[in-house]
């Protein structure tokens, strides 16, 4: 009969530094386990990775050793307690797990692949934070990556099944391990970490582990499924099953799912569902407005389906001859709607942003002005470029998301780098150079922020592409006119003025004509209501040597997609019943109640301040919504 042992080590607490370091979201875990499993399925010889995963309840009763599982944290509580070490972190994650306990049905989570298995070396390694991947195909290793699909489970309990070929016959292996913390027994201390055995070994000072092989039933009519693979189980799942799940797995691995190297089943409470190559759009677009990256993601939701229309596009994608005979795949699609992005894969996976690539080169890629904004994807393939992925590989952190410092040799290191120099360099003939001969061309598009940032936030960069902190300077003011208006004398609220300045390089074509500019910008409204009204304003940047610094300029003319729109000279407005004139503001000027999502074209022309000399005029355009009381 198989035990749930806890071998003898270092009496660690319930905050373990294997946790401790705990992220939030699907994010991780997903990259953690389907990346293994591509891993394996590729080591197996399979065409296609195909995992199903699992949702479902079950009997407390039916999960093996439970009962010695709540002797051994009971056991580990009173431990910490009596050597003073049962924190208030120790105190909230034992909270966690005793409200859990309570329940009758438990959730559990279970990814199974048709992979190669895992032998007994290998699931004891896993347990072990031991890497003990064999393919130089394999993505990262064990680390503390492998501990992500704990994140989820209020339990701290993962179990894991494998069915393997061992000299051509079947196999299979069964274990569990949970991570609580140290306790002592009669016969010694005892780490955080468990494993269930089919017996204890004899010599715990050098032990042999031997995995039961036998599954539970709930395992057993999933494992029945394939011929060979793996399953690892969450236990206790603390989050539900939803649409930021599924957009985790699209948004790593839109690149494997789209040539169907990957396929993906989903069973949530017996009903299936599967996410295919014609998923991708439908989950990728409703996300393309998102700035930010949330939960442990790589790149924000814009960027992400900026890269996937870089690669759903056959004719973007080119290849790159390397000098040392690497050949890479690259993306490139130009003149993209925001601004330029660039992400690396390997082995179907996203796994780096432009700013996480070990080389500067990449990242000033991505801002060099040079070029109309593009997305660029890299794909490095261990067939095809053998020696960059083996580099990348060996820089790649446990979480799959970023090359890191030092993970290489000195050597190595200089390697990479010069090699993602040349690879930069190369990818320039591919990019679409700027217009710079002062003619009006169309330009990438501007977008009126989110309403809740315009009010609360002065920062227009998605955090995944925030800019390193600069020196503090004056700043131009927006502009203070306000439209006049009247109501036959009847009193009304105010109009709440939403806007802020928007950066004006890689968005705006100027051309300088002595005493005026001619301009012209793209706008697309986002989150705007039916009762907003847009309103345009032009200032120059910040320069501390021009006294006209923050000033609205006039407009001579203006127009949206071929309209003209009035700039009065007049306007009027009742005093003591009396009506007059007065000069109207012409700097400040009313678009209209524009379409959310729909792009409007703005050409224009402004008077440019008599003080400024020469063409080296920089200029910010002013997006504001203003919108009356209800």
């Amino acid at each position: 009969m198989s035990k749930l042992y806890f071998r003898t080590g270092e009496a660690e607490g319930f905050t373990s530094k294997k946790l401790a370091d705990k992220k939030s979201g699907y994010a991780n875990p997903i990259r953690e386990l389907l990346q293994n499993s591509l891993d394996a399925s590729k080591e197996a010889g399979n065409n296609k990775c195909e995992i199903n995963i699992y949702i479902e309840s079950i009997d407390k009763g039916a999960i093996p050793h439970m009962k010695d599982y709540e002797c051994a944290l009971k056991t580990a509580i009173e431990f910490q307690k009596s050597v003073g070490s049962y924190n208030r972190n120790a105190e909230q994650i034992v909270n966690t797990i005793q409200q859990e306990l309570k329940k009758d049905e438990l959730k559990i989570l279970m990814f199974v692949d048709n992979g190669k298995g895992m032998s007994p070396d290998v699931l004891n390694g896993l347990i072990s934070e031991r890497s003990v991947k064999s393919s130089e195909g394999s993505g990262g290793s064990f680390g503390v990556g492998h501990l992500s699909p704990y994140f989820l489970s209020s339990l701290r309990y993962v179990l894991y099944a494998s069915k393997y070929k061992d000299k051509g016959v079947n196999k299979t292996l069964f274990s569990g391990a949970p991570i609580l913390a140290g306790f002592e027994d009669d016969d010694a201390a005892r780490g955080s970490v468990g494993r269930i055995l089919e017996k204890i070994p004899r010599n715990e000072s050098k032990p042999t582990f031997n995995f039961p092989t036998i599954y539970p039933d709930f395992i057993q009519d999933k494992m029945d499924k394939i011929n060979t693979g793996s399953m690892v189980a969450v236990l206790g799942l603390n989050k539900k099953w939803d649409k930021e799940a599924n957009y985790a797995i699209v948004s790593n691995f839109f690149y494997a799912i789209n040539k169907q190297e990957l396929i993906i089943k989903i069973d949530h409470s017996n009903i299936p569902v599967s996410i295919d190559k014609s998923d991708i759009d439908r989950l990728l677009e409703k996300n393309q407005n998102n700035k930010r990256a949330m939960d442990g993601n790589i790149l924000c939701g814009s960027d992400v389906y900026q890269v996937w229309l870089a690669v759903k596009n056959d004719n973007h994608k080119s290849r790159i001859d390397l000098d040392n005979g690497d050949e890479v795949c690259v993306h490139i699609r130009n003149s993209i709607e925001t601004n330029s992005v660039i992400a690396l894969i390997r082995n179907g996976m996203l796994i780096a942003r432009h700013d996480k690539m070990l080389a500067n080169e990449i990242n000033s890629l991505r801002k060099n002005e040079d070029f109309e904004p593009f997305s660029v994807v890299i794909n490095v393939d261990d067939t095809e470029c053998p020696r960059l992925f083996k580099l990348i590989k060996g820089a790649e952190n446990p979480y799959h998301n970023k090359l890191e410092k030092s993970r290489l040799i000195k050597e190595d290191e200089r390697q990479l780098r010069a090699l993602f120099k040349e690879l930069s360099e190369k990818i320039k003939s591919f990019l679409k150079a700027r217009d710079r001969s002062g003619s009006l061309v169309l330009m990438p598009l501007l977008e009126i922020p989110n309403k809740a940032e315009a009010q609360g936030s002065n920062t227009n960069r998605p955090r995944s592409q925030k800019s390193k902190a600069k020196p503090s300077a004056n700043k131009p003011k927006p502009p203070v006119n306000k439209v006049k208006t009247t109501n036959n004398g009847k009193k009304r609220p105010a109009p709440v003025i939403i806007g802020r300045y928007l950066e004006a390089k890689n968005s705006m074509r100027m051309k300088d004509k002595g005493d005026t500019i001619d301009i012209e910008l793209n706008i697309m409204p986002q989150n705007i209501e039916a009762k907003d009204e847009v309103y345009l304003s032009i200032s120059l940047a910040q320069d501390k040597d021009n006294d006209e610094s923050g000033k609205a300029l006039d407009f001579v003319s203006l127009s949206i997609d071929g309209i003209n729109v009035e700039i009065p000279d007049f306007i009027e407005v009742t005093k003591d019943e009396e009506t007059e004139k007065i000069e109207a503001d012409k700097s400040q000027i009313k678009l209209g109640k524009l379409l959310e999502a729909q792009t409007y074209s703005v050409v224009a022309t402004i008077k440019k301040p008599k003080n400024i000399k020469g063409v080296s005029v920089a200029l910010k355009p002013f997006l504001g919504l203003k919108q009356r009381g209800k």
